[in-house]
């Protein structure tokens, strides 16, 4: 005759191991935490190219727009008009844009590498509409 308390199938709690439990909820740890693997990496590379490419856009920009402002307020100093104010929060923000939505769609999608490239590109063409929005605006 069998112990009915001493079989699995006789419990009613969660099966135990016999070590010692604490109030602490268990955790699955039978799975590895994933990783980017090679795939997630050569799109975040690529697809970081073009957000490189944008931030040097907004760093000609800046050169470009001030060398340009003081060539006009230049002539416009010689014929006594009040020189045009250079739009140092419009050209800092385009410096800016890249970099952090580059950082922040790698930082949201890490670990999966079909979402981090959907939100890569999600970011690419907001960072490209902004950039040309304070272009027009600078």
């Amino acid at each position: 005759m069998t112990d009915a308390a001493s079989t699995p199938e006789s419990t009613t709690g969660p099966p135990t191991s016999g070590l010692p439990t604490s109030g602490a909820p268990a955790t699955d740890t039978s799975r590895p935490a994933a990783r980017l693997g090679w795939v997630g990496i050569g799109v975040a590379i690529v697809i970081g190219l073009f957000y490189a490419y944008d931030l040097f856009e907004a760093i000609s920009n800046v050169v470009g727009v001030v060398t340009q402002i003081n060539a006009t307020n230049g002539v416009r100093k010689a014929v006594d008009l009040a020189p045009v104010p250079t739009p140092w929060t419009l050209l800092v923000i385009d410096l800016a844009i890249a970099p952090v939505v580059y950082v922040t769609a790698f930082l949201l999608a890490r670990r999966r590498s079909l979402v981090l490239a959907v939100l890569l590109l999600v970011g690419l063409t907001a960072v490209a509409a902004m950039s040309a929005s304070l272009v027009a605006l600078a």
